[in-house]
């Protein structure tokens, strides 16, 4: 299932599309239907929670800081967030000790704060999630998440 989505998304990228951002739209619309799903677990609308913010925090910053950039670059963005949250949970699930899954944590919020996108000096706004035990994602809002994909899987490929 998880691999038709990907395809279909990229699919969308190559695809020269009448609305803009078709990626980043499809993503932020099934984070949302998620959030508000009742019969989903508590964690898994946490999760989809962060993705909702994160998604709203980049377009925001984007309209901001960057009006001028193309559409593609937010939906690159979200693809990337999807795939980085993906991968954290799996890592997450895969992991057997307490000790196993905070190294996995500390590597996903390190990547985070490593790249920042904006440089947004709203700290209060950006660590909201990292400094929140509340959320299993704890990461940075001001993040580029192309580069903190490639910094996680480099890590772990190292690991």
């Amino acid at each position: 299932m998880r691999k038709v989505f990907l395809f279909i998304i990229l699919a969308g990228l190559s695809i020269k599309a009448s609305n803009a951002q078709t990626v980043y739209n499809e993503i932020f619309r099934m984070a949302k239907e998620t959030v508000s799903n009742p019969h989903k677990s508590l964690e898994t609308r946490k999760i989809n929670q962060f993705k909702v913010d994160e998604l709203n925090y980049m377009a925001m910053k984007s309209r901001e800081i960057m009006p001028d950039s193309a559409a593609t670059v937010l939906d690159y963005q979200a693809l990337a967030l999807y795939e980085y949250v993906d991968l954290f949970v799996n890592k997450l699930g895969e992991a057997k000790r307490k000790k196993e899954k905070e190294h996995i944590l500390k590597i996903f919020k390190e990547a985070t704060i490593n790249n920042p996108r904006f440089f947004d000096m709203d700290t209060n706004l950006v660590m909201s999630y990292y400094n929140s035990d509340k959320f299993i994602t704890q990461f940075s809002l001001d993040t580029d998440w192309v580069k903190a994909l490639a910094e996680v899987r480099n890590r772990l490929r190292d690991k």
